[in-house]
C-alpha cells in the first residue's frame, strides 16, 4: 500500500504518522560512519516488564511523552494530540491523573492552527525550554498537513508558555494531498554548548538533525554535507539515515541514543552516535514488533513514539538505568485504546561482543481475587489492567540467536465465554489448541546455556489457567505441563 494512501485514511492527526518513516528507510543513503570506536556489540540491555501508566485515551498520546521534575519534588508529564496536556504525579510511574491543557492550536491561518504538540522539555536557568511540533494548512481527511517546529519558554514549570517563534521548517511548500515540512523532533542538550534536534523530513521519511547554541535557542542550523551550515528555516539537510526521532543523551559515554519503530528490523531499534550525526545500530530490537500498522484496528499491536527518560528528573539526559516510554495500541484495537507504557531499562558496557544483547522480562502477573495468572512480555491492557506484577520468570530474547537453536514463543488467549486463560506456547500452536494468538513473546534457547534458566509452562487445574515458572514444582502454584525452553537469568 502506498504511504500516501495509508495516511489519507488513518484516523489520526498527521503527527501520528511520524513513525511511518520506516517506509522510506530502504532507499536512503547512509552517512559515512564515524563511530567505529563504539562497540555496539558489547552492550547488554535488560528491559523490565512493560507497565501501563496512562490510558486508554482516544484523544492524546499522539507524540513522544516528555516530563519535568518540579521544584516541589513531584513530576509533570506532557501528553499531546493537537493540544498539549500536563499531568501531575509523584513519579514518572504516576501519570494516570487528570489533565489540563497548556498549549492550544493557534489562530486560524497561522502556522500552528491545526495544533501544537510539546515533544521535549528541559530546564534552562530559571525557566523551562520546550520544543513544540506545529501543524498548519491541514485537511486530515485528505492526508494533508504541513509540519514545523517552534521554541517556547515557561516560567511556571510548563503550565503557561511564551512562544519564541518557529525555528525549523522544510524547504518544501504545502501540497493538497500529502504531508509536507519537517517536524516530530525531539531535543537534547549535547553538553557541548549546543542543543540538538532529531526530526522527521516528510518528503522522503528520513531523519535530519539541527542544532542551536544553548545561549540562543532560537538560532537553529541544519546538518548539511558535513557542516551545520543551513538555516533552520527552509534550509537543506543531509539525511542521517532512518534512525528515528526519539532522542536522548547517554551521559556516561557521551553518546546520542535514538529509538525508532522499525518492523523490518523486527522491533523498536536503538541507534547510537558519538559525533551526533553518524549512527550505529544495536543488532537486536529492544521491543519485538509485528507490523505496527497505523490503519487501525489491525491484527498486530502498534508501538510508536518511543523515547528514553531519566526516572530521577524526567529529562532525556539518561544514565545506565533509564525508562523506555512509548505509545501502545493493542492488537485488534483502534486509536480509542491508546496507552502510555514504561519499561525500566538497565544498560551494561562490556569490553567484548556478547552473544545475546537484549533480554526482555517474561513476567507473571496475578489477579489474587480470582486466582488467575497471566504471563507476558507485552503490556496488560483493557480488562487486565488490574493485574499486579508477581514475578519475573526469565528474560526472553528479542530475536533468534545466531548459531544456537531457539524456540519462537507466542502469547495466546482463550476466547471462551466467561473464562480467561492466557498462556505462552511455541509459535504456531495457539490456534491448534483452541486459543487466539496475541503477539510474539520472544525467543527461548532450545537447550540449556550458560547463564540460562528453564521456563516451564504450568497449569492451575482449579482455576483452569496457565502460567510460567522457572521452578520444576511451579512454586507450588500448580503443576508442570512441559518445559518450553531456556531464558536468560532474571
Amino acid at each position: 500500500m502506498r504511504i500516501e494512501h495509508m495516511m489519507r485514511y488513518a484516523p489520526l492527526h498527521a503527527a501520528s504518522f511520524a513513525v511511518m518513516a520506516f517506509f522510506g528507510a530502504v532507499d536512503a543513503a547512509e552517512p559515512e560512519l564515524a563511530n567505529s570506536e563504539i562497540c555496539v556489540e558489547c552492550l547488554q540491555i535488560r528491559l523490565g516488564p512493560p507497565v501501563v501508566v496512562r490510558g486508554p485515551f482516544p484523544d492524546e498520546l499522539d507524540a513522544t511523552f516528555t516530563a519535568l521534575k518540579l521544584a516541589n519534588g513531584s513530576f509533570r508529564g506532557f501528553s499531546a494530540n493537537g493540544a498539549t496536556y500536563a499531568i501531575e504525579g509523584a513519579s514518572l510511574w504516576d501519570m494516570a491523573g487528570a489533565r489540563q491543557a497548556v498549549l492550544q492550536p493557534g489562530e486560524p491561518g497561522s502556522i500552528n492552527d491545526c495544533g501544537r504538540w510539546l515533544t521535549s522539555i528541559m530546564r534552562s536557568g530559571d525557566e523551562a525550554l520546550g520544543l513544540v511540533h506545529q501543524e498548519g494548512a491541514c485537511n486530515y481527511s485528505q492526508g494533508r498537513t504541513d509540519k514545523s517546529m517552534a521554541i517556547a519558554t515557561s516560567a511556571d514549570e510548563g503550565l503557561t508558555w511564551t512562544d519564541l517563534g518557529t525555528v525549523i521548517t522544510g524547504p518544501d511548500s504545502p501540497l493538497p494531498d500529502r504531508i509536507t515540512g519537517e517536524g516530530d523532533c525531539t531535543m537534547i542538550d549535547g553538553l557541548d554548548s549546543y542543543l540538538y534536534a532529531y526530526c522527521l523530513r516528510n518528503s522522503d521519511w528520513q531523519t535530519i538533525a539541527a542544532r542551536a547554541p544553548v545561549s540562543d535557542p532560537t538560532n537553529w542550523h541544519k546538518y548539511y554535507e558535513g557542516a551545520w551550515s543551513e538555516p533552520g528555516l527552509e534550509g537543506k539537510a543531509t539525511a542521517i539515515g532512518f534512525v528515528g526521532q526519539g532522542a536522548a543523551y547517554l551521559l556516561e559515554p557521551g553518546w546520542v541514543a535514538v529509538v525508532a519503530t522499525d518492523p523490518w528490523f523486527g522491533g523498536l531499534r536503538l541507534s547510537l552516535s558519538k559525533d551526533k550525526v553518524s549512527f550505529v545500530d544495536l543488532k537486536e530490537p529492544l521491543v519485538v514488533i509485528e507490523g505496527s500498522d497505523w490503519d487501525r484496528p489491525a491484527a498486530t499491536a502498534l508501538v510508536a513514539y518511543g523515547t528514553m527518560l531519566n526516572p530521577d528528573n524526567g529529562s532525556n539526559a539518561i544514565n545506565r538505568h533509564f525508562l523506555l516510554s512509548y505509545l501502545y495500541v493493542p492488537p485488534g484495537e483502534g486509536f480509542e485504546s491508546r496507552y502510555l507504557v514504561h519499561h525500566e531499562v538497565s544498560l551494561a558496557f562490556g569490553d567484548r561482543p556478547t552473544p545475546v544483547q537484549v533480554g526482555t522480562a517474561l513476567t507473571r502477573w496475578s489477579d489474587p481475587k480470582h486466582e488467575i495468572y497471566v504471563t507476558s512480555t507485552g503490556p496488560l491492557t483493557g480488562d487486565r489492567l488490574a493485574f499486579r506484577r508477581d514475578k519475573t520468570v526469565a528474560y526472553m530474547l528479542t530475536s533468534a540467536p545466531e548459531g544456537v537453536a531457539s524456540i519462537k514463543v507466542a502469547e495466546c488467549s482463550s476466547d471462551w465465554p466467561g473464562h480467561l486463560d492466557h498462556t505462552i506456547a511455541e509459535d504456531g500452536s495457539c490456534k491448534a489448541n483452541g486459543y487466539v494468538r496475541e503477539r510474539t513473546a520472544g525467543w527461548l534457547f532450545a537447550a540449556e546455556q550458560t547463564g540460562s534458566v528453564p521456563v516451564y509452562r504450568c497449569v492451575n487445574a482449579g482455576a483452569r489457567t496457565h502460567f510460567a515458572s522457572n521452578a520444576p514444582d511451579c512454586e507450588g502454584l500448580g503443576s508442570v505441563e512441559f518445559l518450553l525452553g531456556y531464558g536468560l537469568v532474571p
